[in-house]
């Protein structure tokens, strides 16, 4: 039975994904979020709620923390609190201070993997005056979801030249042609 798993693994597709900076700085914190949304940390929808209440105050009123909007920044924090408290009581079966982590469910493991490996890829990619050793992002990835380790690198503003490319499909032999920017215009 195990054979036949790996099996099957090695048959799966792989992809590569390219981002900005900014895009992989979003999704390493959207995959870090949602991983704790999933394992029932109620302190991250907490913080969701907050903002939202903050971004409505902005708008309103020129300041994310009006006293007369709405009751006021306060008031919103406890009524995110309560709430919080009572979708964790609900859904997860835990009191206020309880909260799952890794292991609880493989999709948050694998999304807290892809945040830990695009997190340290933006450590390095820091200058080293702006480094610190001892912060989280500092360290490589530890696998805790079922799948292996995504792999990320930064790419070089030489190969950015080089690969700028278009790959077209030729549906009678399905050959993949590469086809330099320059050369498009005979095609």
């Amino acid at each position: 039975m195990k054979k036949q798993k790996e099996k099957e693994k090695e048959k799966e597709n792989t992809y590569i994904l390219e981002l900005t900076e900014k895009q992989a700085r979003t999704l390493s914190y959207a995959c870090d979020r949602l991983s704790r949304i999933i394992c029932g940390q109620d302190w991250t929808y907490k913080e969701f709620m907050e903002e939202a209440w903050e971004k409505r105050a902005k708008e309103a009123t020129g300041n994310y923390f009006d006293n007369e909007f709405e009751g006021g920044w306060d008031k919103a924090r406890r009524d995110a609190e309560d709430l919080a408290k009572e979708m964790k009581r609900l859904f997860w079966g835990l009191e206020y201070n309880a909260m799952y982590g890794v292991g609880y469910d493989d999709t948050s493991d694998i999304l807290y993997d892809l945040h830990q490996v695009i997190r340290h890829q933006l450590y390095l990619d820091k200058p080293d005056d702006q480094k610190s050793p001892v912060t989280v992002d500092a360290y490589e990835a530890t696998r805790f979801g079922s799948e292996p380790l995504a792999v990320i690198r930064r790419k070089e503003k030489k190969e950015e030249k080089e690969n700028n490319t278009k790959t077209f499909f030729n549906d009678e032999q399905f050959n993949i042609q590469k086809v330099s920017q320059m050369d498009q215009g005979r095609h």
